[in-house]
């Protein structure tokens, strides 16, 4: 068995699901121009909100999502409407309040969970399988990859195909204008921020499946989501996806064959390398 090809499929299932953190974060982006550093810390919110339900209830993380998503999305719909919109104007005091916002979800998780790792049971646990002759990966990986696919293309039809995926089109290319022609835009952006709120509940239960989680990882999310955001060119729904991808193989290669810090600094060199090359992003075009 080839452990590159091993590390490069475990790269590509696991870089999937970075992608639709990005997705979550482009998509606020879009509508608003914010750039939502807290962004990781609300995914983190939700896997602890998993931990708990399996706690309590007994629920399993894929069973739970139903009761996340309407908790962060109320969490999240009130932090965007009476928080950051009456401020959003202003980039430099959304980026302190979406930090600030950061350490205070830390915080409340370290005070009520404690500081050790904490793991969340599930029904696949210990189960994988074979690709081939070749590769042997998690089956909760597997299903990632499907769930986070499945869920882009639902998202990218309604975009393209429906009544509000033209009003987010509308608010993305000019909200002036799209006001000017009837699109209620706070409306517009509310539903876009509640629904990548539902992205990350989705990618939260996607991912604390088999790894255990702290509550200071927020931070790592936020930066694993902000690097295909930036790679893709950050308007590009797609390529953030796609990107999610190529920082995902490039964890996972560089923790096969590097040991220790300079296996987890891979991916950031990847993403300085490509930026130095291609400053407007893997997939945007030269002005």
């Amino acid at each position: 068995m080839d452990i590159l090809s091993q590390a490069v499929i475990q790269g590509v299932l696991i870089g999937s699901t970075y992608g639709l953190i990005a997705l979550s974060m482009g998509l606020i982006y879009s509508v608003s121009g914010i750039t939502n550093f807290a962004q990781g810390d609300l995914m983190v919110l939700c896997m602890f909100a998993t931990l708990t339900l399996a706690s309590l209830l007994g629920l399993d993380p894929y069973v739970s999502v139903m009761i996340t998503i309407p908790l962060i999305l109320a969490v999240t719909t009130i932090i965007y409407r009476y928080l950051i919109q009456p401020i959003s104007s202003q980039q430099l005091m959304v980026i302190q309040l979406t930090l600030g916002l950061m350490f205070v979800i830390q915080n409340a998780l370290l005070m009520g969970y404690g500081g050790n790792f904490h793991r969340v049971p599930s029904i696949l646990d210990g189960e994988v399988v074979l690709i081939g002759d070749f590769a042997v990966v998690q089956t909760s990986l597997l299903v990632s990859f499907v769930t986070t696919w499945l869920l882009a293309a639902a998202l990218f039809w309604t975009l393209g195909y429906t009544d509000f995926g033209r009003s987010v089109r509308a608010v993305h290319q000019n909200a002036r204008a799209a006001a000017l022609v009837g699109v209620n835009v706070r409306r517009t952006q509310l539903v876009v921020v509640a629904l990548s709120a539902g992205i990350l509940a989705v990618s939260a239960s996607l991912l604390v499946s088999g790894r255990p989680i702290h509550p200071n990882e927020g931070l790592h999310y936020t930066v694993v989501a902000l690097m295909p955001f930036v790679l893709g060119g950050m308007g590009n729904l797609l390529s953030i996806l796609v990107s999610g991808i190529i920082i995902g193989v490039a964890e996972s290669v560089g923790n096969v064959y590097l040991n220790g810090p300079l296996g987890f600094a891979v991916p950031y060199v990847v993403f300085i390398a490509i930026l130095v090359f291609w400053p407007q992003g893997l997939f945007g075009s030269r002005s």
